[in-house]
């Protein structure tokens, strides 16, 4: 049986250093779930890009009800106003690219603006500024250049997640934050996820640290920076039952969920990925971790993660907070992944 004293040692050394933290981890081999939180076990926070993974699911989720499918262009979906000037080949890009990241489009999150800005700078700047979808994607229509034509380069793109956030709501004819509800989260009774700043349940104040720049912005208005590309608040319990609910395939079909593990692409060193799924292979970190499962799921730029490994049938959910400690909470991941495979 799994050492749970393990766990909670290295659980409790971590929060040292990551004050904020919070995990989950579900798995056949334990009685019940092991949560850890340095506040309370239901701490709402930040999904970060996490939210990607529940975007891409009702995306998914029209194609499967034939809505729409993984080759109707953007063109076909939305007014020209919202995607004039983002690509280079505007009547070849299709929803496949925009999921696999591939669509040529820039990202106005970590990319570079013309105007010298960072959007980072920018939020903490203008704390009461509140972004709509239409602004984000300005900042990449006025502020950058497309980086390819559709299919030719990988770039993992806030600004091609928004267009997904948008195209849900033409394919659904509602808001995008009662999509995510009504298709997704009642689905999965995930009671206390939405969207932030857009669900009437959403209260700022109850979020979990925010750390950006060693500043809390978690109250800030312009948080709102995110939308479609992960701008969810949650927590562990509500994000296990989302991942758990991807490894199962209870909201998606198997050759749907076979078609996001197109792993063709590489985020980062060790980090593959799919369409709108992620896959981590632990040993190009590091050689000595070769024989550790590869974990699915998807990654957020506050040490968020949401992960499940299909062997052990186990999921790891984290939360960190803080855009600065993505490294150890990678750390932590790999040590209590080698805790769950020891049993």
């Amino acid at each position: 049986m799994i050492n749970i004293k393990k766990l909670n040692k290295i659980s409790n050394k971590f929060s040292k250093k990551l004050p904020n933290l919070q995990i989950q981890i579900s798995s056949p081999n334990l009685d019940s779930d092991f949560v850890f939180s340095s506040s309370k076990p239901d701490q709402v926070f930040h999904s970060a890009s996490v939210g990607k993974l529940a975007t891409a699911i009702v995306i998914i989720k029209a194609i499967e009800q034939n809505r729409i499918d993984w080759e109707t262009k953007v063109i076909d979906l939305l007014n020209e106003e919202v995607y004039k000037g983002l690509f280079i080949s505007l009547d070849m890009v299709t929803i496949s690219h925009l999921l696999s990241h591939t669509s040529g489009v820039n990202d106005y999150f970590e990319g570079i603006l013309s105007n010298g800005k960072n959007i980072l700078e920018d939020l903490i700047a203008n704390p009461t500024h509140l972004y709509t979808p239409i602004e984000l994607l300005n900042l990449t229509r006025y502020h950058q250049k497309p980086i390819g034509n559709p299919g030719e380069k990988f770039l993992y793109s806030d600004t091609g997640f928004v267009l997904l956030g948008m195209i849900a709501e033409t394919v659904f004819k509602k808001p995008f934050h009662i999509v995510l509800r009504e298709e997704l989260f009642a689905l999965l009774e995930m009671n206390d996820t939405g969207l932030c700043f857009y669900d009437e349940a959403f209260e700022a104040q109850n979020l979990a640290p925010v750390i950006i720049k060693k500043i809390d912005i978690h109250t800030y208005q312009s948080l709102s920076v995110d939308y479609a590309g992960g701008g969810l608040y949650t927590t562990t319990s509500d994000l296990t039952k989302l991942i758990q609910a991807v490894k199962n395939l209870t909201v998606i079909s198997k050759e749907s969920y076979l078609k996001m593990c197109s792993f063709n692409n590489r985020f980062e060193k060790g980090l593959h990925y799919g369409l709108g799924l992620m896959e981590v292979h632990f040993e190009e970190f590091f050689f000595l971790l070769k024989g550790l499962p590869r974990l699915q799921g998807h990654l957020g730029v506050l040490g968020v993660h949401a992960w499940f490994d299909k062997s052990t049938d186990t999921t790891y959910i984290i939360n960190v907070g803080d855009i600065k400690k993505m490294v150890p909470s990678f750390q932590l991941l790999i040590q209590l992944v080698q805790v769950m495979n020891r049993s």
